[in-house]
């Protein structure tokens, strides 16, 4: 009966593939930009004001504004609303929340700089009190971008509904159409909508709410180093033929 032996190196080879497998595995593991840290002592958000919260960086601007003393957004504490500058935040979300306001854009992108793909987010309209909404409210554009600043593939809109009971609420909204794409940072801005379905940003109605958005890393790197043993394995596959 023949008798099979595994060499030192072989079992090196393997060893190192079982630990790339599992750094792939880790690597590849979702993260969630869900506001959380980082704003503890700066819950108001200027246009220009770059933010590190978790594994993320966030940077805000108001629409068509450039000095640093313009409010383009708001951290919000759900489990008191006092900070909802418009009266009219959602009420379902008892943790801490972004809400984008004056029309104003979000940017965000991992700390180390990698690239991600988008799986999904909640949101929700921000309105004002005492004002009257139609069926769809407002709408978010979002697009993911490079690290050259050039745009990657297509936008999604997600519309967000108006008030159900007299209160805005944050749903769970599916990102697959941008899945796909590998990006390096996302921007996000808002619409308001009236009742013919017209929807603009120019005159403060484009505010929004989002919370818990999931990205999944890029386990490029990974890859790789997959790919790296792979090819070691071969070749000494090659010399023992």
């Amino acid at each position: 009966m023949a008798k099979f032996t595994t060499s030192g190196t072989s079992k090196l080879i393997k060893k190192a593939a079982c630990v790339a497998a599992l750094a792939a595995s880790s690597f590849a593991q979702a993260g969630v930009l869900n506001f959380e840290s980082g704003f503890t002592n700066s819950p108001i958000l200027y246009a220009g004001q770059n933010q590190s919260t978790g594994d993320y960086w966030i940077e805000t601007y108001a629409y068509g504004a450039t000095l640093g003393s313009d409010l383009a957004g708001v951290i919000v504490d759900g489990s008191t609303n006092e900070l909802c500058v418009s009266g009219g935040c959602p009420t379902n979300n008892k943790s801490n929340y972004y809400t984008g306001l004056n029309d104003g854009y979000l940017y965000f992108g991992l700390n180390s700089g990698s690239n991600f793909h988008l799986s999904s987010l909640q949101a929700s309209y921000v309105g004002a009190d005492g004002t009257s909404f139609p069926a769809t409210a407002g709408a978010l554009l979002i697009q993911g971008f490079n690290a050259a600043g050039v745009a990657v593939g297509n936008s999604q809109t997600i519309f967000l509904p108006g008030p159900t009971g007299g209160a805005f609420n944050f749903a769970n909204y599916s990102l697959s159409p941008l899945a796909g794409y590998e990006v390096n940072f996302v921007r996000i801005y808002g619409y308001g909508c009236d009742a013919t379905g017209s929807c603009s940003r120019t005159n403060g109605i484009g505010n929004f709410a989002l919370d818990n958005i999931v990205t999944v890393p890029e386990p490029t790197s990974m890859a790789l180093f997959g790919l790296g043993l792979f090819g070691l394995g071969a070749l000494r596959r090659r010399r023992s033929a």
